[in-house]
């Protein structure tokens, strides 16, 4: 008999702060099974919404800052002009003895200044808006360094989150051995659940008997632990390969001492509940009859063992 069971593991590492279950009580689906102390999680937490909180003035600071210069940038070129001006205005009145030689060179070097002054302005906008990845109205929220900032605060809500983990589905708790204090790491199984799901009997036949066999047909099963009441199901599937097929170290019939032996193929059984019914526990063992509608005479026995032998005497004589 088979069951589906949900191995219950933390996805996050911690100390366990409380267990709500016992080994063998019943849980319902989304009821409480365990906690992870949430201090060092909800810390986590306030540090990285502090960080995006940072990350976002510092991006409205770098915008602000952006417009502040791009008027300040405007405000001197003008000036900047205008000392040009004057520069070469004073320059023709000198030329004409009017105006004297100091005048020329106070205004030619204050039009100078101004355009140092205007290529550092123009230097801290291109940094400015390199910054802001190149566009000054980007949404805050939009720009990469607040992006990043935000998957932290996601993440670390995420992991705090995890601290209270619930039951996937309905279903009895197994292997209970955890206790309040104890240390779990991540994606470690820390005990398991059966779930309430309707068990099913996992036939595993030899190939030799599966011929007629076909899904929907009738079966009769007798579990070893209720010896004396016989279920009614049918077959619902056919495994479409063998066991050996998933083992570790799989068959290599290619080789020249390879041995023939009969391979078995699981046949799922889906049993038919009825009134008083006992309860189906995972892992005890049955006794499947499959009913294929398939009579065999006398005639075809004896010729089926027939075929057996001159298949083993052509297989002994062949070389």
């Amino acid at each position: 008999v088979r069951a589906d069971i949900v191995q219950i593991a933390p996805e996050i590492a911690g100390r366990v702060a409380e267990v709500a279950v016992r080994d063998h009580s019943r849980v319902e689906a989304g009821g409480l099974l365990l906690r992870i102390d949430p201090a060092p999680f909800q810390l986590a937490l306030e540090k990285a919404e502090a960080e995006l909180e940072a990350a976002r003035v510092l991006v409205e600071t770098s915008r602000a800052t952006y417009h502040e210069t791009r008027s300040e940038l405007g405000e001197l070129e003008s000036r900047a002009d205008y000392l040009l001006r004057q520069a070469r205005r004073q320059q023709d009145l000198a030329t004409r003895g009017v105006a004297p030689a100091v005048r020329v060179e106070e205004t030619q070097s204050d039009a100078l200044v101004a355009r140092e002054r205007i290529n550092v302005l123009r230097q801290r906008m291109v940094r400015l808006l390199t910054t802001l990845k190149g566009d000054v109205d980007l949404a805050v929220d939009d720009h990469p360094s607040v992006r990043e900032k935000l998957a932290d605060r996601d993440r670390a809500a995420l992991d705090l989150a995890r601290t209270t983990i619930t039951a996937p589905t309905g279903g009895t708790v197994v292997n209970m051995r955890l206790q309040r204090g104890e240390q779990v790491r991540a994606a470690t199984p820390v005990f398991a659940l059966v779930s309430d799901r309707r068990p099913w009997v996992e036939a595993n036949l030899k190939e030799t008997t599966l011929t007629h066999v076909a899904v929907g047909q009738p079966v009769d099963v007798v579990l070893d632990i209720y010896p004396d009441i016989v279920w009614k199901g049918e077959v619902e599937s056919i495994s479409p390969a063998t066991g050996a097929e998933f083992a570790i170290l799989p068959p290599q019939n290619a080789s020249g001492n390879w041995v023939k032996v009969v391979q078995r193929l699981p046949v799922r059984v889906r049993l038919q509940p009825f009134a008083g019914e006992p309860a189906l526990r995972a892992g005890v063992t049955a006794t499947v009859a499959i009913d294929t509608g398939q009579r065999r005479s006398l005639m075809d026995i004896f010729e089926s063992m027939a075929k057996l032998g001159r298949g083993s005497a052509s297989a002994a004589g062949s070389p």
